[in-house]
C-alpha cells in the first residue's frame, strides 16, 4: 500500500506504464495498492509514454533491461529533446540491449535472455537517475553492482531498497561514494508513507520568506538531506526557516518547516551544492531577484539539460521582468533589489519549473507576471493553484 502520493502527471504516466507491464495497480479512497509479481513483467502490448517525466523513463530503462522485456519507451516534445545516453551507456555495459534514437528516444529495450552481467561504474557526475538506473538494473543481476560517485547525490533509491531488504552497502571516504548492490535477492513488500515533496515545497518556501507579513508552517515534508540544499541556502541568505517535528518514516527524514518572512541578501554559492539543490535553481534565482545585493551561482552545467535549458529560460524571463542578469557557461550572476518590476509574459520552454517560479515572482514583483502554460505545472505540482490559494494568492486565467 503506498500513501501520500501525489497524483501529478509524471506519477500518472509511470502507473499507467507500470500497469502495461502486468502489474495490477488499484486506486483506493486513500491509498494505491501494488500486486507485485515477484519480479517479472509481460512483455507491453503498446508503448510505454512517460509523458514529461525524465526520473521515470530512466529509472525504467534501468528496471526492464536485465528482465528479458521487449518494451518501448517515449515520451513528450520535451523529454525527446532530453539526452538518454548517459543511462544507456552504463546499461549496455550490463549487457542489456538498447536501440535508441542518437542518444535521444524512443527507446527500445530488447530480451537478452538473461545474460545480465553485473558493473562496476564510475559517475562522474552528479546524477541520480543514472545511479538508481543501474541499481535498479542491478536487483535482477546475479554478483555484486558497484557503483563510484564522484559526487554524492540524493539516496532516495538506495534507502528504498534497504527499506525492502535488498542487501547494498554504501561506504563514504574523501567525499565520494562506493555503493554496492549484491544480489539476487528477493524484495520483500512493504507499506509506503510518502511525505511531502521538498521540490513543491520549495515554491511555498520563497513566496512566504519574500512576501511582507507572510508566516507558514508546511508538515510532513520530506528533508533527505540532498533535497534541502536550497534551506541551506536561504538561510544562508537570512531567511527564516525552522525545522520542528523531525522523525523517520520508511527511512526518510520527515519535518514540519516554518517560514517567516525575510530581509535576504545575496549569496555566492559554489558548485558543490548543486546536486542538492539542482531542481530548486529557478526558485532560488527568484528569491535572489528580490535579496540585497548580488547572488552568484556556480556549477550549473546540468541546468542545461532538464525540461527547458533552465539557465536560457530563467535568465530571458527575469531579464524581461527588469532583473539584471549575467550568465556565461555554468555561471550565473544576479543583482537583487527589494522592487522589481515585473509585468512581463513568460515562455515557460513547457517547464513546470519555469512556470511557477515565475508565478510566485509575480507575487511580489510591483507588476504581475503571466506565464504561457499552466497545465505544465500539473507535471509535478497538480494542487499548485489551490494551495497557493489557500495563503492568499491570486492566480487567474485569461483568454488572449
Amino acid at each position: 500500500k503506498i500513501f501520500g502520493l501525489l497524483e501529478s502527471e509524471d506519477i500518472l504516466n509511470t502507473i499507467n506504464s507500470i500497469k502495461k507491464l502486468g502489474i495490477r495497480i488499484i486506486k483506493r479512497k486513500n491509498y494505491y495498492e501494488v500486486f507485485g509479481n515477484g519480479g517479472a513483467f509481460s512483455d507491453p502490448t503498446e508503448r510505454l509514454d512517460f509523458g514529461n517525466s525524465g526520473t521515470g523513463i530512466r529509472l525504467m530503462m534501468g528496471l526492464l533491461s536485465t528482465r528479458n522485456i521487449n518494451a518501448t519507451l517515449v515520451g513528450d516534445s520535451s523529454l525527446s529533446s532530453r539526452p538518454m545516453l548517459r543511462v544507456i551507456d552504463p546499461l549496455k555495459g550490463m549487457n542489456a540491449i538498447i536501440q535508441h534514437n542518437n542518444g535521444f528516444l524512443p527507446v527500445k529495450i530488447n530480451s537478452n535472455n538473461f545474460f545480465s552481467i553485473p558493473i562496476k561504474h564510475k559517475l562522474l557526475i552528479g546524477s541520480a537517475q543514472v545511479k538508481s538506473a543501474i541499481l535498479l538494473a542491478g536487483t535482477f543481476v546475479q554478483g555484486s553492482t558497484e557503483i563510484i560517485e564522484e559526487i554524492p547525490s540524493r539516496d532516495h533509491t538506495e534507502r528504498l531498497l534497504r527499506f525492502l531488504g535488498a542487501n547494498i552497502i554504501v561506504k563514504k571516504k574523501s567525499g565520494k561514494n562506493n555503493i554496492k548492490l549484491i544480489s539476487p535477492t528477493i524484495l520483500t513488500s512493504k507499506d509506503f508513507y510518502i511525505p511531502g515533496d521538498f521540490s513543491s515545497a520549495s515554491f511555498l518556501i520563497v513566496a512566504a520568506l519574500l512576501i511582507e507579513n507572510s508566516r507558514i508552517t508546511i508538515k510532513n515534508v520530506g528533508l533527505n538531506f540532498f533535497r534541502i540544499g536550497l534551506l541551506d541556502a536561504l538561510k544562508k541568505m537570512n531567511g527564516k526557516i525552522f525545522i520542528k517535528n523531525k522523525r523517520y518514516v520508511n527511512m526518510e527524514l520527515v519535518g514540519d518547516i516554518e517560514v517567516s518572512h525575510s530581509e535576504l541578501n545575496g549569496i555566492k554559492l559554489e558548485k558543490c551544492f548543486s546536486t542538492r539543490l539542482i531542481d530548486e535553481y529557478p526558485i532560488l534565482f527568484v528569491a535572489a531577484s528580490f535579496a540585497k545585493g548580488k547572488s552568484e551561482f556556480f556549477g550549473l552545467e546540468e541546468l542545461k539539460f532538464k525540461e527547458s535549458n533552465r539557465i536560457e529560460t530563467m535568465e530571458t524571463a527575469l531579464k524581461e521582468a527588469g532583473v539584471i542578469v549575467k550568465s556565461e557557461n555554468d555561471w550565473v550572476q544576479i543583482t537583487g533589489k527589494k522592487n522589481q518590476i515585473g509585468g512581463n509574459f513568460v515562455l515557460t520552454k513547457k517547464d513546470h519549473r519555469i512556470a511557477m517560479s515565475m508565478l510566485v515572482f509575480g507575487l511580489v514583483s510591483e507588476k504581475p507576471v503571466s506565464i504561457d502554460d499552466f497545465d505544465t505545472i500539473k507535471t509535478s505540482f497538480p494542487n499548485f493553484k489551490d494551495l497557493f490559494a489557500e495563503v492568499g494568492a491570486k492566480i487567474e486565467f485569461f483568454q488572449e
